[in-house]
């Protein structure tokens, strides 16, 4: 059977039958007043009517070349309709192949992913033990090791094996890189190798949970200064309790007034002794400082007289 075969399609009518030539001249006709028409600011309102006939007349037009178009594509139509009948074996045929080899490349591509995680665990086992077959049963570690181009079969497979053994030794390398540097933060130094399979960030993890460290022994440090420094704020006084007064308080001006101690006058007649009875009243427990203020003024305070009583 020939694997080419030549179609043969001839047309019956040989050639579309129209008037189109005449109805060419009669569109010329009726568009010529406005081909190169200048549209001045009071012909706005005209001008409007006029292109709303010119379009109605175009969308007249354009429905009858639909018709047009639909009795000359008749035949046409008809033949395809025609031919999708003649090649539909064909379709079902070229489905049924690309759906088995699609089914086949599949099953060989999951059967060649299981193997290839087999492998990897494997590896990991008796390259480093117990220790690595732990590390490589991880998912989070899987997602960055594993590269989807192992899973390919066209991907050499000795190629593929060799690429997972050097791998397994870089990744047991970092390890030990970073329980050798980690410390005491081994263990969150390694979740975030695992998570992420950069030995740059493992290191780098350590060195954020020092300065961590360092900053809450810099804060404590400097609580404990501050809170055993000596205070520089005077110690508030104790409240002074007094006993009730029949006298009325009255409150002073001021809690304590300072007064400028005037020079000793020349004048004999200034420095002559006054005597002149008062009656003050003044909080017995301001009385240290009516004291103090009249010592200062050089008043001295005497019992009274039986002639001012």
């Amino acid at each position: 059977m020939s694997d080419q075969f030549d179609l043969v399609v001839k047309p019956a009518a040989g050639s579309i039958a129209s008037n189109i030539a005449d109805l060419e001249a009669w569109v010329n006709a009726v568009t010529e007043p406005y081909i190169g028409q200048v549209v001045t600011d009071d012909q706005v309102k005209f001008a409007k009517k006029d292109l709303a006939s010119l379009r109605k007349l175009k969308s007249a037009l354009e429905d009858e070349r639909k018709k047009a178009k639909a009795i000359i594509m008749e035949p046409y139509t008809q033949f395809e309709s025609m031919y999708k009948t003649a090649v539909a074996s064909l379709d079902e045929a070229i489905a049924g192949i690309d759906r088995q080899i699609k089914e086949i490349e599949a099953a060989a591509k999951q059967k060649r992913e299981e193997e290839i995680i087999s492998f990897i665990k494997q590896s990991a086992q008796d390259i480093g033990g117990n220790k690595m077959g732990k590390v490589f049963w991880r998912d989070d570690v899987m997602a960055w090791f594993v590269k989807p181009a192992w899973f390919l079969v066209s991907t050499s497979r000795v190629k593929t094996e060799q690429e997972i053994r050097e791998g397994i030794v870089a990744v047991s390398r970092d390890i030990g890189a970073i329980e050798t540097a980690a410390g005491d933060d081994i263990a969150p130094c390694l979740d975030e190798y695992y998570c992420t399979g950069s030995l740059a960030s493992a290191l780098q993890k350590k060195k954020a949970l020092e300065d961590i460290r360092a900053q809450k022994a810099k804060e404590a440090e400097e609580a404990a200064r501050i809170e055993a420094a000596p205070s520089d704020s005077p110690t508030a006084p104790e409240p002074e309790y007094h006993k009730p007064s029949d006298i009325p308080y009255v409150m002073p001006v001021a809690e304590r007034i300072f007064f400028d101690i005037p020079i000793e006058p020349e004048d004999k007649a200034q420095k002559e002794l006054m005597h002149i009875p008062a009656v003050l009243v003044f909080p017995r427990y301001k009385m240290h400082l009516l004291k103090e203020i009249m010592s200062k003024l050089g008043i001295k305070i005497m019992k009274p007289s039986k002639e001012a009583c």
